[in-house]
């Protein structure tokens, strides 16, 4: 390790002296960290939806993004910039990458989707990690008019993704019909109304969340979507929290008619519902999550073992998914975790955060233990793009293992029972790529 590596930890020890535990997260005394595998979801982005499907259901148009839809805005990629800075000085801190040169070869490593804002996103993450490494970039499937079976993996004989028992799974939560949830999210749905047409704005035509009525459809993939006012709420919420974290005008965000950062968290309540409903249903994010999760697995495991990595000695030490929301949505369910981050709903997987997962060893014993985190900008940081250090960081909190209780040490989890965790999380005929 360089001089330069030895100050910048004695540094970063005093710093987090000075910083909040539930923003530090510190390495347990005496422990090394050997490994992080780092879920991350894609940066602030324009609606999917064109103009003309967002304003179907709205009184008023919809504010003009600076990009095409779906794509990740100039901000978004300056966010991800910021969060990539402090993922380079928390991980150099704890001595599992460089902080004062560019890392060596193979060491880290980035695997993205294959649509534009998750390669973007990728890229601006590496880019403001190390600014002066022009050839650490992220990597991806040749192929991009094909889904990434990583991130979007396909009906097979294994596991062919049914349509029809999936609603049935789906329904059975709910007691059958979607009356429960309408009754229990009322508040919500009133207020998300309330918001999208105002009465004296509507012009008496139909408008709003009565637009279409509750359902379940089948995506062009053959995804489950839920359809009717929560899937619109839903997208809304997304979109108030989206305009917020771009840092648009006041007059802007939901067109002014919400009280702030407190109303927008009161209204996502919808659309944590439906990522409820519609990814972590538990068929759904095992169909979805088991290859994603057996990845996660594996590079643990072996740091030779990740997609687009270089065939050298040294194995990868930082390495890095970039997916989209409910891909973390399907890790969550099968590994039944839970975190909750100012300004969000608990759970909620806000553009740009990352969930990770940390090996370390402790050296007089040699076992090793598998800590997992989330790291997330608060809304007030990324609407005014908070440089981020150890000093000031992102929020952050470890996250319970709660089928590893009997066993966990400084909220970790020996790495032998957490791959039994995974394992049992994992539908076997769902792994259809080997990692």
């Amino acid at each position: 390790m360089s001089l330069r590596v030895l100050v910048f930890v004695f540094i970063a020890a005093l710093l987090a002296a000075a910083v909040p535990a539930a923003a530090q997260i510190p390495i347990p005394p005496g422990w090394q960290a050997e490994r992080a595998v780092v879920l991350l979801r894609d940066g602030v982005h324009a609606p999917v939806q064109t103009s003309e499907e967002l304003d179907k259901h709205v009184a008023t148009p919809w504010p003009v993004w600076p990009v095409q839809p779906g794509l990740l805005t100039p901000h978004g990629a300056e966010l991800l910039r910021l969060m990539g800075a402090y993922h380079r000085a928390l991980q150099g801190g704890r001595g599992l990458t460089r902080t004062d040169d560019c890392p060596p070869a193979g060491t880290i490593a980035a695997w993205a989707d294959t649509d534009q804002r998750a390669r973007d996103s990728g890229a601006a993450l590496l880019s403001g990690m190390y600014p002066r490494c022009a050839n650490l970039a992220p990597r991806y499937q040749a192929d991009l008019s094909k889904p990434d079976p990583l991130f979007a993996p396909q009906p097979t004989p294994s596991c062919p993704m049914d349509f029809a028992s999936n609603r049935a799974a789906l329904l059975a939560r709910i007691g059958g019909n979607f009356s429960s949830v309408l009754r229990e999210y009322a508040p919500q749905l009133s207020l998300m109304q309330a918001t999208l047409c105002p009465p004296a704005l509507s012009g008496g035509r139909q408008c709003g969340l009565p637009a279409e009525a509750p359902g379940i459809q089948t995506g062009p993939d053959g995804r489950l979507i839920i359809a009717g006012p929560i899937a619109i709420g839903s997208a809304a919420a997304e979109y108030f929290a989206m305009e917020n974290a771009e840092g648009m005008p006041a007059n802007q965000v939901a067109w002014g008619r919400l009280s702030g950062d407190a109303a927008i968290r009161n209204l996502l309540k919808i659309h944590r519902l439906e990522i409820d409903l519609a990814e972590k249903t538990l068929p759904i994010a095992q169909q979805r999550g088991s290859n994603l999760l057996s990845q996660i697995l594996t590079t643990l495991q072996d740091g030779h073992k990740f997609p687009g990595a270089p065939n050298i000695a040294e194995p990868v030490r930082l390495a890095i998914l970039i997916g989209h929301e409910h891909n973390a949505a399907h890790i969550e369910r099968l590994l039944n975790l839970g975190w909750e981050i100012p300004g969000f709903q608990a759970n909620e997987s806000s553009p740009g955060s990352a969930l990770a997962f940390e090996l370390f060893r402790e050296p007089s014993t040699g076992q090793r233990y598998v800590r997992l985190a989330y790291f997330a900008q608060t809304p007030e940081q990324m609407r005014q793009a908070t440089v981020l250090n150890l000093a000031q960081p992102p929020a952050a909190v470890a996250i319970d293992l709660s089928a590893c209780a009997a066993h966990a040490r400084e909220k970790s989890c020996p790495i032998e029972r957490f791959v039994e965790i995974a394992k049992a999380a994992i539908d076997p005929g769902c792994v259809t790529i080997k990692p």
